[in-house]
This record gives structure tokens, C-alpha cells and sequence, in this order.
């Protein structure tokens, strides 16, 4: 039996050539390769989405911690360093071992004359408010890892300890922790010795300062100023506020910075 030439024909127009099975495989990859990177650039942006919120959220809850803790404070004491705080410390300003020293700024124009202290390290004291003035309620301490301007200049965690609640004791009786003692209560404390004493917590795991745009002594042009400030009309520290511009860092290096926010928030202590 003989295949007639039409039935011949559709045998043929059955298969695929070898140039229309390589064409359709080289389609098939490109639109594979398409699907999967735009897959990928989907899972990436996500990823940087969470982190940028993980970010948002550290910055805000850190905002609220520093302004509240505060607020709820008599004063402060801004020491450019937590290995100040160490078992000789100084209440003194421009002391060895003692609180950052105001720098009057503008001094050419009197109208805006300012004077200013960094530091990394803030000591915000409570004091009993209803019965003893002069005793001591409570100690917090806001600190980054720096104890150079080398280490200030890259990211370092930001921590936090505070003492216990030591109450405001009576009208005739002391709650043990008289401000005269500040300076053996800090001394006790002794960051310095150890930097993470039992109760610490680390409030971000890499922050670092605003750049340093204008050489000021002692900071020149490529160093990072200390996350915080104090701004007072005259060189008595306690009388001003407390400023703090820090950059919140997501990501391994600066090179390799997944999200970043920054904030500048003033606030002052209770009088």
C-alpha cells in the first residue's frame, strides 16, 4: 500500500525542525531568565523594605526612650566619652575625667553667641522631688561604644543602663543616695571597667553622629560629631538642652548599608 503524497505531507508538518527546537528552547530560557530576576528584585526590594522599617522602628522607639528618660530627669551631665565613667570620675567640666567642656560658637556676633558640648555619653540624674531635694532617685545612662575619635567615626552600638528606683525616702530620713554622692555613685558604676553591667541594653546596634562639615576644634572636616549636644547661653552645661543627631545604620558596613534615618530631636530636662 502506497502513502499518498498528501498524507506524506502531513507526516512531515507533524515534528520540529532542530532550528525550531533550538529557537523555541532559546525563547523559553529568556523568558525563564525575565521571571526570575524579576523575582529576585522583588525579594530584594521586600528585604530592604523590612529592614528600612526594622530602622524606622529602632529610631522611634529610641526617640521616645531618650525624650521621656529626659524629661522625667533634674539634670544631666554630657561626658564625651563612656570610659569616663570609670572609678575616678569627675563632676568638674574640662577636669580629667570630667563632663565635656561648653565651647562658646559665633563668638564674632554677639547676638547669637552660644555655647555648645558633645559628647557620647549622657548621665541624666533624677532627684527626689516630693520630700528630699537633695537626695538622688535615680541614674540612666545613654552611652555609645566610642572611647576614641576613631571609634567615633564608625558605627558603635548605642547602650543604655540605669540603677535601681531608690525612692524618695521621707521628710526626715534619707533614701541613702544623697547628690552629694553622685560622684561615688558614677565611680560605682565604672563603665569603664565593664561596659555592660548586669541590666544594660543595647538600644541600636549601629549608630554614628552627623559629619563634620566645617573644622571646629577639636573635630576637622571628615570626623563625626558625638550623638549628643547640649546648648546653653552660658558655659554652665546644666542649664541648657540636650540635642541628639545620630544616624541609625541597618547593614554590616557603611559600604554595605542596607537603610539609614536620622533624627534631631531637643529636649530638656525638668526644672
Amino acid at each position: 500500500m502506497k502513502t499518498s503524497p498528501t498524507n506524506s505531507r502531513r507526516l512531515h508538518q507533524r515534528g520540529f525542525t532542530l532550528v525550531e527546537v533550538l529557537i523555541s528552547m532559546t525563547v523559553i530560557s529568556i523568558v525563564m531568565t525575565m521571571c526570575l530576576s524579576t523575582f529576585l528584585f522583588g525579594l530584594r526590594t521586600m528585604y530592604k523594605d523590612s529592614q528600612r522599617l526594622e530602622t524606622n522602628a529602632t529610631l522611634r522607639s529610641l526617640m521616645a526612650q531618650i525624650s521621656k528618660e529626659t524629661l522625667d530627669a533634674s539634670f544631666f551631665y554630657l561626658f564625651p566619652y563612656y570610659t569616663d565613667i570609670d572609678t575616678n570620675v569627675s563632676l568638674v567640666a574640662g577636669e580629667a575625667g570630667g563632663p565635656s567642656s561648653m565651647q562658646l560658637e559665633d563668638a564674632a556676633d554677639n547676638d547669637y553667641d552660644k555655647w555648645i558640648a558633645h559628647g557620647d555619653c549622657l548621665v541624666l540624674v533624677t532627684a527626689t522631688s516630693q520630700y528630699r531635694t537633695s537626695d538622688i532617685r535615680q541614674i540612666r545612662i545613654y552611652y555609645r561604644m566610642t572611647g576614641s575619635q576613631e571609634k567615633r567615626n564608625v558605627p558603635q552600638e548605642m547602650r543604655y543602663y540605669e540603677t535601681k528606683d531608690w525612692g524618695e525616702g521621707s521628710s526626715s530620713t534619707s533614701n541613702g543616695h544623697p547628690l552629694t554622692g553622685l560622684a561615688a555613685e558614677l565611680n560605682a558604676i565604672n563603665l569603664a571597667g565593664n561596659a555592660s553591667p548586669t541590666g544594660y541594653k543595647v538600644l541600636a546596634d549601629q549608630t554614628i553622629g552627623r559629619a563634620v562639615t566645617v573644622a571646629s576644634s577639636p573635630f576637622v572636616v571628615g570626623d563625626r560629631y558625638p550623638s549628643f549636644s547640649s546648648e546653653s547661653p552660658d558655659s554652665t552645661a546644666t542649664n541648657g538642652f540636650i540635642a541628639i543627631n545620630m544616624e541609625v545604620v541597618n547593614g554590616t558596613t557603611r559600604n554595605n548599608m542596607l537603610s539609614s534615618s536620622s533624627f534631631n530631636y531637643t529636649v530638656s530636662p525638668r526644672r
